[in-house]
């Protein structure tokens, strides 16, 4: 798997006008993607062979998880190790050019490099790896299941425990811990849970507001496991609902489930959001649905590809993506449905199956059989 990685990543390379013979990877996740080491550190590939630099605190990982990889442990002892190391090695090897991710070195270490390795050429690229792990493979496509899992057996759960009166905060920290306990290593990003006016604050952080009845709650929430992260949002009321919020309501959800049959290999991800932005519009509430649709999942929350307007990227088979229109109206409040899918070549399986309901109390135990975790 990780020798398959290795050589899509210089078919990257070979695509691109600038061709050097060594890279170097900065971004944790991709150096985790590229080696399965999940420690700190840099990986300097080349043609010939990987060498991951990192420090005594990580000797011992290192050699458990970096595969395909020689490993150098820099010196304790020297002034800048990493920096020392890293000038050693691209000398030994005699490079004389080499790519960077531009989106991840930091300049301050950019300049160093110039510093001390004056006739050695940097070559900026951007998002080469990232346009690699956009389509999952199998064994990708289980974790982020499993989490997916782990995050709605946990919503069920909370959902059984939530009443009125209850706050934000007390909402978030039980799907928190009921995540943790079911397995994840954590979440996935700050959890989102809105109340009422709150609801238009479309990344509002939970706050002490306690929850009533007739008001809209949104819930956005994930975690990740073995690296791969989920995400999901379900919308709801706690009590009974007015007509003006069953219409808001129904034409998220209409928009949402009809935006998924649309979902397919083939498709542009612009199309998609298009497709969606115009159902709201139609509706009468094209003002209120004010974010791009939806996003890809993976090792980062949000990674390519992005479903927006105008994006030029088209669906493959193995891309995994969220569907997550909504409206949000000042002193009404917000709704959002998200599901996170997996696209196949005619259509896409959903990792979230949870059920999109009004009413937190109808949800039902039946309803989650084929989800909830034994």
């Amino acid at each position: 798997m990780i020798k398959q990685r290795i050589k899509k990543f210089w078919q990257e390379i070979e695509k691109s006008e600038k061709k050097p013979t060594a890279f170097l990877v900065t971004n944790p996740k991709n150096i985790f993607y590229l080696t399965h080491f999940k420690g700190g550190g840099i990986l300097l590939c080349s043609t010939e062979e990987n060498y991951l630099i990192t420090d005594s605190r990580y000797t011992e990982q290192a050699h458990l998880e970096a595969r395909d990889c020689q490993i150098i442990v820099q010196e304790m002892k020297q002034s800048d190790a990493q920096t020392e190391s890293f000038r050693k090695l691209i000398a030994e090897l005699k490079i004389k050019e080499i790519g960077f991710e531009s989106d991840s070195l930091q300049v301050s270490t950019y300049l160093k490099y110039q510093t001390c390795m004056p006739r050695l050429k940097l070559i900026p690229f951007q998002n080469i790896i990232e346009t690699i792990r956009m389509i999952k493979d199998s064994h990708e496509i289980e974790l982020m299941k499993k989490s997916a899992q782990i995050a709605a057996n946990s919503f069920i759960k909370t959902l059984y425990s939530l009443k009125t009166g209850v706050s934000e905060l007390t909402v978030s920290a039980r799907l928190s811990y009921d995540m943790r306990k079911n397995g994840a290593q954590k979440e996935a990003f700050d959890l989102i849970v809105t109340s009422g006016k709150r609801g238009t604050l479309i990344h509002g952080s939970p706050s002490n507001k306690k929850i009533r009845e007739g008001e809209f709650i949104i819930i956005d929430f994930g975690c990740i496991f073995e690296m791969y992260h989920s995400d999901c949002t379900r919308s709801f009321i706690l009590g009974d609902s007015n007509k003006e919020q069953k219409k808001i309501f129904d034409i998220v959800k209409k928009t949402q489930i009809e935006t998924l049959q649309q979902v397919k290999a083939g498709k542009r991800c612009g199309e998609l959001d298009d497709f969606a932005r115009n159902m709201i519009e139609k509706s009468g509430y094209g003002n209120y649905f004010s974010h791009s649709l939806g996003h890809g999942v993976g090792l980062d929350i949000h990674e390519l590809p992005r479903l927006s307007p105008n994006a030029q990227t088209v669906l493959q088979p193995g891309m995994v993506v969220t569907v997550e229109p909504g409206i949000y109206i000042s002193n009404i409040g917000g709704v959002r449905i998200e599901d996170t899918v997996v696209v196949t070549e005619k259509g896409c399986q959903i990792l979230t199956p949870l059920p999109k309901v009004l009413s937190g109390f109808t949800y039902r135990k039946q309803d989650f059989n084929d989800i909830i975790i034994a």
